[in-house]
């Protein structure tokens, strides 16, 4: 009898297991975007993360922060599959900006939104 509880046991953790969300389903990972204004247009970076999910195909848009705030470029400019980007936007009078990666979800991670530190455009 103490074998027949044992077997029983041992199923009923299989069938838990099975039942398991895959891993990463719902999970989030950080991201990071770098900025380089060097020269000014085109400008250019790179979206990192520890997720590779989280790389490619992620779009990023340039921001004004000063002297007015606000969205420079509306297109879809978005990263390849190695996370690299790059803007040739003119800049509107901008002369500080700043790169955003909108969050996106890829293969069911919520990947997280970031943003590079400001930059004097040169």
């Amino acid at each position: 009898m103490k074998e027949i509880g044992r077997v029983s046991v041992a199923l009923g953790g299989s069938v838990c297991a099975a039942l398991a969300p895959p891993a990463g389903a719902g999970e989030s990972a950080s991201s990071a975007v770098t900025l380089k204004v060097a020269g000014g247009p085109p400008f250019h970076g790179r979206v990192t993360s520890k997720d590779p999910a989280c790389i490619s195909n992620r779009q990023v848009v340039l921001l004004a922060v000063a002297p007015d705030p606000g969205p420079i470029d509306y297109a879809d400019n978005r990263t390849n599959g190695k996370g690299k980007w790059v803007f040739s936007s003119q800049l509107q009078g901008a002369t500080i900006v700043r790169a955003k990666v909108a969050s996106s979800k890829a293969s069911g991670v919520v990947c997280r939104a970031a943003r590079s530190p400001a930059k004097t455009v040169p």
